[in-house]
C-alpha cells in the first residue's frame, strides 16, 4: 500500500537546490507553514510553524525546475511524509517532516492577492500537479484554462 498523499500550504523558505543522487535528478526545497492570527494591535502573530524538507526526483524535479519557485513564493505541495525528524529551533525543540513531492503549485508572491490567499490568480508560471495534464484547472497553464485556485486538487 502506499503511503498516505498529503497536501501542504506555506511559503518556500530558501532557495531550490537541484542536484544528482545514484543518476536520478532531484530538487530540494523547504516549505514553512503554520497558523497566525491577527492580534489586538492588527499585527500578525505566528502561532505554529512546521519545516517541511520536500524532495522532487526525476521528472518532478524537472517540473520544479521549470515553475522556478522563490523564496518568499506561496506553494501547494501534494506528496508523502517519509520521515520526521526533531531539532532545537527558535522556540525549543521542533519538528520537521521529510515529504517526497509528487506535485507542486506555485502562486508567486509579486502575483498574490492580499494576505498570502491561496485563491488568487495564478501566474504565466504558475501551475503544476506532477505530469498530469488535466482537460482544465489544476496544472493546466492559466493562458489555457481556468485561472484561480478555487478547484480542488485532483485526488
Amino acid at each position: 500500500m502506499p503511503d498516505a498523499r498529503i497536501t501542504i500550504e506555506g511559503r518556500v523558505a530558501g532557495d531550490v537546490r537541484y542536484g544528482n543522487v545514484n543518476g536520478k535528478d532531484v530538487a530540494n526545497l523547504r516549505i514553512l507553514a503554520g497558523r497566525s492570527k491577527k492580534n489586538d494591535n492588527g499585527e500578525w502573530e505566528n502561532l505554529s510553524t512546521t519545516a517541511y524538507d520536500c524532495a522532487f526526483w526525476a521528472e518532478h524535479s524537472h517540473l520544479v525546475n521549470a515553475l522556478n519557485p522563490q523564496r518568499g513564493d506561496s506553494v501547494e505541495v501534494v506528496g508523502a511524509i517519509t520521515k520526521l525528524e526533531a531539532y532545537n529551533g527558535q522556540n525549543g525543540e521542533s519538528l520537521s517532516a521529510k515529504v517526497t513531492g509528487a506535485g507542486i503549485k506555485v502562486f508567486p508572491k509579486q502575483q498574490q492577492s492580499g494576505g498570502g490567499n491561496f485563491g488568487g490568480q495564478q501566474s504565466q508560471q504558475g501551475g503544476g500537479w506532477g505530469n498530469q495534464q488535466p482537460s482544465s484547472g489544476w496544472g493546466q497553464n492559466p493562458q489555457q484554462g481556468q485561472q484561480g485556485g478555487t478547484d480542488e486538487p485532483p485526488f
